[in-house]
């Protein structure tokens, strides 16, 4: 995750004129994509659903802790930023790891932590477009 927009704690309920456009539905039907910041504190993307760029924007709710409908934090998934859209999920690199050792050292080989401990080398958001293909012997 790219953090693209935090919201100034010393401004209170004042408009930030640097914050992006909220870009709301009219009928308050959001994006749901959600993330968590630095200090761990949840949000949720309320743009209208099927917004064209990657960048995800929580905006305050009426009586929040900024002035209604204003952006309080933006994310992205990709490096590609806003107005790229998501990258494509078509493979185009691989990585080829072979690994050998002696039957002593074969205790406690697991297919599936390998797997997972090689998909968390990637953003959580391309999880679904990496293949690892463990193969034992």
């Amino acid at each position: 995750m790219i953090i693209t927009y935090s919201r100034p704690s010393t401004i209170g309920h004042q408009v930030d004129p640097d914050a992006p456009a909220a870009d709301l539905d009219p009928n308050g039907a959001t994006c749901y994509a959600s993330t968590y910041d630095v200090d761990g504190t949840p949000w949720r993307c309320t743009r209208r659903p099927g917004h064209t760029d990657d960048e995800h924007r929580a905006a305050f709710e009426l009586h929040g802790d900024g002035p209604a409908g204003a952006v309080a934090f933006a994310w992205q998934y990709e490096w590609g930023g806003a107005g790229y859209g998501p990258s494509s999920p078509e493979p185009v690199h691989t990585v080829t790891v072979t690994v050998t050792f002696p039957e002593s050292a074969a205790t406690g080989v697991d297919a599936d932590r390998i797997t997972a401990d090689v998909l968390s080398s990637f953003w959580e958001c391309d999880h679904d477009h990496v293949r690892v293909e463990v193969t034992t012997k």
